[in-house]
């Protein structure tokens, strides 16, 4: 059971072109758009002008759903079928130990991980990102 505080959001991978997705996302479906590209935060500063535009976070929210996107991934080697991923923000580190171990199906993880981020692949081969903000 997921408690209460943690949000379902589907997440997208690109590869440099997340920006322009998610303002086509914005007109296709309407919502609240928000972006943060690297030239947005403290690391964005010299950096080369094509890294500067990476896009660190962006998050289209309307009444119906919560998409959320990145340039920013582990591997560069994105391709449709590995570029979408379940995202649960979990309401605390807690939780979301509770819910990557019961994913996975082994008790291997610990609270003691403070990555923000942690992905997982189930034994379905779908693809998990779980979130708690600090």
């Amino acid at each position: 059971m997921i408690r209460a505080g943690s949000v379902f959001a589907v997440h997208l991978s690109f590869n440099g072109n997340c920006s322009q997705a998610f303002h086509y996302y914005s007109k296709c479906f309407g919502g609240a758009l928000t972006v943060q590209t690297l030239a947005d935060t403290p690391l964005g500063t010299g950096l080369q002008p094509e890294m500067r535009n990476a896009v660190v976070w962006a998050t289209l929210e309307n009444e119906y759903f919560k998409l959320v996107g990145t340039d920013l991934t582990d591997d560069a080697s994105i391709v449709p079928g590995n570029n979408v991923s379940i995202l649960i923000e979990c309401a605390s580190f807690t939780e979301r130990t509770r819910l990557i171990n019961k994913l996975i199906n082994r008790n291997i993880c610990s609270i003691e991980n403070t990555n923000p981020l942690v992905n997982i692949v189930d034994m379905y081969r779908i693809c998990w990102i779980l979130s708690v903000h600090i």
